[in-house]
């Protein structure tokens, strides 16, 4: 398990490697067998896969969808607050496995698929693939980005708790990369084309002695 603020990287059995987004974890054993490599996930997650064409590698994850590769690189997205899990595949093939187990789909590199929980479609198309991968190598990338994604991800980035109070009404779109900045530099970075405004409320104790999130409340005119 991964917490919220950090990232991590785990060495699998089989010499694959996964890195975990914040608030993510895995599930694998210490061993896989001999007919197939299956791990569950929840949160995000990359996957470098080793080859092996006699043991496929399946990703589980909450919602019932899974993928099985043979030997690949690719992103899972599958945060359980999320309406949506998304796969996006960067070299080599994936194949896609409904919930329902009916429909299979399969990525080419550059491609993703997505996957609505609400509605059970799925969806593929291309996509830029290092703008979904880039958290494994410390960057925020945003591309036509609306502020409640951006939040939500500075949310999990930063670990705290962001309130987004759309007063206006007025939907705004960025495009950006951060890798070193504090929250408050791209808070900041944000404002500068849109009338946001921001207050901080700092963790309290609570009953149980476990202290809450820092909250950012931030208002949009």
């Amino acid at each position: 398990f991964t917490p919220y603020g950090t990232w991590s990287v785990v060495d699998l059995p089989d010499g694959s490697k996964v890195w975990l987004n914040a608030g993510s974890s895995l599930k694998y054993p210490t061993q896989f067998n001999d007919k197939q490599r299956v791990v569950s996930m929840q949160g995000e997650a990359y996957f470098e896969v080793e080859a092996d064409r006699k043991r496929p590698f399946y990703v589980n994850t909450p919602a019932g969808l899974s993928v099985y590769v043979y030997g690949t690189k690719f992103n899972v997205n599958a945060y359980e607050d999320d309406n949506s899990i998304e796969t996006v595949l960067e070299k080599g093939k994936v194949n896609v496995i409904s919930p329902d187990g009916k429909t299979t789909v399969q990525l080419a590199p550059g491609e993703r698929l997505l996957y609505n929980k609400v509605d059970q479609k799925l969806l593929k198309g291309k996509v830029d693939v290092y703008e979904k991968v880039a958290w494994k190598d410390g960057k925020l990338i945003f591309r036509n980005a609306e502020l409640g994604e951006i939040f939500k991800r500075l949310a999990r980035h930063f670990n705290v708790d962001i309130q987004f109070n759309n007063i206006s009404g007025k939907e705004y779109k960025y495009r950006a990369t951060f890798r070193n900045e504090t929250l408050p530099q791209i808070l900041d970075y944000l404002a500068k084309s849109a009338a946001l405004k921001w207050r901080t409320e700092e963790a309290v104790q609570q009953a149980d002695d476990t202290f809450t999130k820092k909250k950012i409340i931030v208002d949009l005119y």
